[in-house]
């Protein structure tokens, strides 16, 4: 991909962020949303957080993949078991770090 290439995807990017925004604050401050907008906005962190996660999780060198040879995927799993039965912030991000920590030793 060449530079010019790359600053106008970049600019396209940013404004289509901004417009998105944009309509969020200052078209929809001043009344409240449509029920189908507010349905899907309600998904918008869940989602992300998952593309974060799964990114961190299984993608390396700029490739995707699901292997679970490294202590991050069974850390993630112990923490997201612990979230299920829980359902607790403070134990799910302890129970996953000392899981991280304890598999990163044994691998």
């Amino acid at each position: 991909m060449s530079a010019t290439t790359l600053v106008l995807l970049l600019v396209f990017v940013g404004v289509l962020t901004f417009l998105y925004r944009y309509a969020m604050i200052g078209v929809f401050a001043s009344r409240s949303l449509p029920g189908w907008l507010h349905a899907l906005c309600r998904h918008i962190a869940p989602a992300s957080f998952a593309a974060l996660t799964a990114s961190a999780l299984f993608v390396s060198a700029g490739e995707v993949q699901f292997a679970f040879d490294t202590p991050r995927p069974w850390a993630a799993l112990v923490a997201v078991t612990v979230a299920w039965r829980t359902r607790n912030v403070l134990a799910t991000i302890g129970t996953g770090m000392v899981a991280l920590y304890l598999l990163k030793r044994l691998f």
